[in-house]
C-alpha cells in the first residue's frame, strides 16, 4: 500500500515534527510506502528540506503528480483532504491512517 503526502503538507504551517510522526506510523506500522507528492520542478527543493530537519527518514521517494496510486493525503483532491498537520489534529490523521490498517 502507498500513502501518498502532497508535498506542501511537509513546509509551514505544518509541524516538521508531526509530519515526520506521520511518515513514521505509515511506515512501521502500517508497512505501507510513503511517496512524498511534489512538482517536478521543486523535488530537488522539498528532498533538501526534509534532510535538512530530519523529516526524510520513512519517505520511500518524491513522485510527480498521479504518478502512482495509494491513499492521498493533501489540502485538496486527495482521499483525505487537510491543509497541514500540526499537533491539533495529528492524532485525527493517524486515526484516519490507523482505520486504512484494518482493511
Amino acid at each position: 500500500m502507498n500513502v501518498i503526502i502532497r508535498a506542501e503538507l511537509s513546509e509551514p504551517p505544518s509541524s516538521v515534527s508531526c509530519f515526520r510522526d506521520v511518515t513514521l506510523y505509515s511506515s512501521c506500522f502500517l508497512n505501507a510506502d510513503v511517496l512524498l507528492e511534489s512538482p517536478k520542478s521543486m523535488v530537488d527543493i522539498y528532498y533538501k528540506w526534509l534532510k535538512d530537519h530530519g523529516a526524510y527518514d520513512f519517505i520511500e521517494d518524491i513522485v510527480k503528480k498521479n504518478e502512482e496510486y495509494g491513499f492521498r493525503i493533501g489540502p485538496s483532491s486527495s482521499n483525505f483532504v487537510i491543509d497541514k498537520i500540526v499537533p491539533e489534529n495529528l492524532s485525527l490523521v493517524i486515526g484516519r491512517l490507523g482505520s486504512l490498517g484494518r482493511l
